[in-house]
């Protein structure tokens, strides 16, 4: 069973990439995700509650990234068993920077067996396709949840700046060495003083 499709997120492409690999923003968008846990360098273990048709059930398994090209590709690695059967499948996300943001193209390959693999390849189709629009669902879901930065303020950005650059008188006074104190006052008394010794003689 082969699924493909792209899908565009309002954020950018680094942003995307950053919670694609966060655990906790993963289980919030997967569909009947019960639990996912980190169990290596890029391995979790993750159970899944699923249904198809009269097939329902537990799934428990693993999922493993590989050749991870950040912030553009990576490779996923799904395995799961449970009282339904078992599904194994592999899959690439590939992310491109788009004017509304980012865009995720997804190809993978799912095979199944055991009950669930009775229902028929139409029903398995149709599920993978909502599953994955579910999953994309989710993911917009968390994206306009979270808080984003506010916008920068250029009247604001460029007054801090010239303030902080300018100089200012009165925060910073000037300051004067030892020495030309000393000789600042020793050319202030001889000047009073020849002025003084001028008026004199006029007189």
């Amino acid at each position: 069973m082969k699924v493909s499709g792209t899908s565009t997120l309002n954020a950018p492409r680094e942003q995307v990439w950053q919670l694609l690999n966060d655990p906790a923003f993963l289980k919030a968008c997967l569909p009947g995700c019960e639990s996912l846990e980190a169990a290596g360098p890029d391995q979790y273990q993750v159970v899944l509650t699923m249904g198809l048709a009269a097939v329902k059930g537990r799934y428990t398994g693993s999922v493993t990234l590989s050749d991870k090209q950040p912030p553009d590709h990576l490779k996923l690695q799904v395995q799961g068993r449970g009282t339904p059967g078992f599904m194994q499948g592999t899959g690439t996300l590939d992310l491109t920077e788009v004017p509304e943001g980012t865009r995720v193209a997804y190809e993978g390959d799912v095979q199944v067996g055991g009950p669930i693999a009775g229902v028929g390849q139409r029903l398995l189709d149709g599920a993978a396709k909502m599953v994955v629009g579910q999953f994309f669902t989710g993911v917009r879901a968390q994206l306009e949840a979270s808080p984003s930065p506010p916008p920068p303020d250029p009247q604001g950005a460029a007054a801090s700046t010239l303030a902080s650059s300018a100089p200012t008188a009165a925060a910073t006074p000037l300051q004067l060495s030892p020495w030309r104190l000393l000789l600042r006052f020793i050319w202030t008394e001889c000047r009073d003083r020849v002025r003084h010794w001028y008026a004199r003689l006029a007189g």
